[in-house]
């Protein structure tokens, strides 16, 4: 998967996510779902960010707490993306339960390499989860369940990319199988949320440890916005 070092914390790394951000025209709206972005991404490295459990387990706390200030209403303890976070649940209305919950998701990866089935469960109430809360802010008539297979299926290559999936249960049998789901269901995604899921025209790739082109990238991500395909 194509990622470039970013400093501002409130940006995902992953290029992908932010190319496939700029098909939202509105500036405002586009840095909100990059922070949700950036969130998810923070708590998948949270493993390889940590030299032991125990402190890993410790900084999903701190997420944890960071949110119930929010949802409180009171003082907030301090980052990049509490702040960004802070007015869209309290201004915006996103919900902060969503966001506890995709937090204690992620604490099993903590505990090594991910079977397919603990794999899902991050990605669906961990990732899809909070994707859906990113979508509220672009369209929030929209239909949302359109999003799951594309969103599980992004996921869950990028949970693969990270190496945090069981190799023997992450392979060409279960790619085909979310592929064809998330083909399926992208049809409908709405074109307001399409930018969201966006990123599983190219999971293909970052399943397979595949690299491509720059321009390649590109034009990928304009055919997948265009056609509503994969």
């Amino acid at each position: 998967m194509s990622e470039a070092l970013t400093d501002n914390e409130t940006v995902p790394r992953d290029e992908i996510v932010r190319l496939s951000a700029n098909f939202i025209d509105d500036a405002q709206k586009r840095e909100q779902v990059l922070a949700i972005f950036a969130f998810i991404e923070l708590l998948r490295d949270v493993p390889a960010r940590v030299s032991e459990p125990l402190l890993g387990d410790i900084r999903y706390t701190w997420w944890l707490e960071a949110i119930e200030e929010i949802a409180a209403g009171g003082k907030v303890r301090y980052h990049p993306l509490s702040a960004a976070l802070e007015p869209l649940i309290r201004e915006h209305g996103l919900d902060a339960e969503a966001f506890r919950e995709a937090i204690e998701a992620h604490r099993v990866l903590l505990d090594g390499k991910l079977s397919m089935r603990d794999a899902l469960n991050v990605a669906d109430q961990g990732i899809v989860v909070l994707i859906r809360q990113a979508a509220q802010l672009l369209d929030a008539e929209a239909d949302l369940d359109t999003l799951a297979a594309p969103a599980r299926f992004q996921a869950l290559a990028a949970l693969k990319a990270a190496r945090l999936l069981k190799a023997e249960e992450a392979g060409e049998v279960e790619y085909r199988h979310l592929y064809r789901e998330a083909r399926a269901a992208l049809k409908r995604v709405p074109t307001a949320l399409l930018p969201l899921v966006l990123p599983s025209a190219l999971a293909g790739d970052a399943w397979f440890g595949r690299t491509r082109g720059a321009f390649s990238v590109r034009a990928r991500l304009l055919w997948a916005f265009v056609s509503g395909r994969i």
